[in-house]
């Protein structure tokens, strides 16, 4: 167990994530088209806009599992088109989005106490993906978000093991001005079998941020204790706390805690929960534009809060429903530039609940709906309501 998992999940839900499959899957191909309505699909700039849309998605998926080295693969193209015409702040805006994603994971298991990792995710997006904390609200375009992360991992005992590793990661908006961010992190985790169900972890972490237009640099270290524990063999959970030790280009030196957590668990063949907690300081929302005043202002920190869930019940072998909330905290201090205040708090809600069913072996039919809830100090605040119904088939 002390080699099972490593530092380089895609979602706070997978902080520590199993790359165990023990069985291959062949490549397989999905489709699928929804038709929905959005009552606030430009939020941010006080617009009253709806509007129907449609959606058409394609993808593949495979994954190649031997004794030493498993291989998992995916990639999905979209397109997302409003009907009725769309606008902010009087500029028009695009009615039809593309979206593309692909992800790479790989592990090879050169003996039993060597191997290497690498886990590699590209995603053209419209729509925030919260449990990843790149984001805290839907912004006016798409956004652009990468990340690839190599690391060896090595058994120096029956009991002590460590990850080495390197990553990268960036984000990049179409619209979004002093959005854009790089970071490099640079890692290592110690990882000590307590027990045949507990490991426990100290880890050090370096990250250097770029950031983009007047957003200034940062740098962070992460020094980190925690657990990972299998409670059953359907129940698992992480957790890790620690220090974040940050200084900021033409800012503060400060040091913050952290705390990152996820759980999951089938509680019986129906139901199955997923979880994630994080807090911290982070720098990939660190300016806030008022459409109030006009204001563009840039804040050196924004300690974050994220928590969120999901569950899946399967009310029949075909019928399966869905839901989840994620909610996140933000609070804006220490302001750098521009004329706002000196601090800004905002809460996000987004809940979801969903239904699929599976009409035959290949075609299911699916219904969502899905609201967000933003409450700010700088009169940013919307609600949002989508509803989407559709199909998808895979084979």
């Amino acid at each position: 167990m002390a080699l099972a998992s490593s530092l380089c999940a895609q979602s706070l839900f997978d902080l520590a994530p199993d790359d165990g499959e023990t069985e291959s899957l062949p490549l397989s191909y999905t489709a699928g088209v929804n038709f929905g309505y959005d009552d606030n699909p430009t939020p941010l700039l006080g617009n009253d806009d709806e509007s129907f849309y449609g959606q058409a998605y394609v993808g593949a998926s495979f994954l190649s599992n031997s004794p030493q080295t498993t291989t998992n693969f995916g990639a999905q193209l979209g397109v997302i088109h409003y009907f009725d015409n769309l606008d902010a702040a009087g500029q028009d805006v695009d009615d039809t989005a593309f979206t593309a994603s692909l992800y790479l994971n790989w592990t090879h298991r050169v003996s039993e106490r060597l191997r290497f990792v690498s886990r590699n995710f590209a995603a053209y997006e419209l729509e925030p993906d919260y449990s990843t904390g790149f984001q805290a609200q839907r912004q006016i375009g798409n956004y652009f978000r990468w990340s690839t992360d190599n690391a060896v991992g090595y058994r120096w005992s029956d009991r002590l093991a460590t990850y080495t590793g390197i990553r990268l990661d960036g984000i990049t908006f179409d619209e979004f001005d002093n959005g854009d961010r790089t970071t490099v992190t640079y890692y290592n985790d110690f990882r000590y079998q307590v027990s045949d169900r507990t490991v426990a972890t100290l880890t050090y972490r370096y990250s250097d941020v770029s950031a983009d237009g007047a957003v200034t640099d940062s740098t962070n270290q992460f020094i980190l204790a925690g657990l990972e524990h299998r409670f059953n063999q359907r129940s698992t959970g992480v957790i890790r706390a620690g220090v974040q030790l940050r200084d900021v280009d033409g800012g503060d030196s400060s040091s913050n805690p952290y705390v990152e957590g996820s759980f999951r668990t089938a509680i019986n063949t129906q139901l199955s929960l997923r979880s994630y907690v994080r807090y911290g300081v982070e720098d990939f929302q660190r300016n806030v534009f008022d459409p109030n005043t006009g204001f563009n202002s840039i804040y050196s920190n924004t300690d974050t809060l994220r928590i969120g869930f999901t569950a899946d019940y399967s009310v029949s072998q075909d019928l399966t429903l869905t839901g989840g909330i994620n909610y996140a905290a933000l609070d804006y201090n220490d302001l750098q530039a521009g004329g706002g205040a000196s601090s800004v708090d905002e809460e996000l809600l987004n809940v979801f609940i969903g239904v699929n069913l599976q009409v035959t072996d290949n075609i299911a039919v699916n219904a969502r709906y899905n609201f967000e809830d933003l409450t700010s100090d700088a009169g940013r605040d919307y609600d949002r309501n989508r509803f989407s119904v559709g199909a998808s088939t895979r084979f």
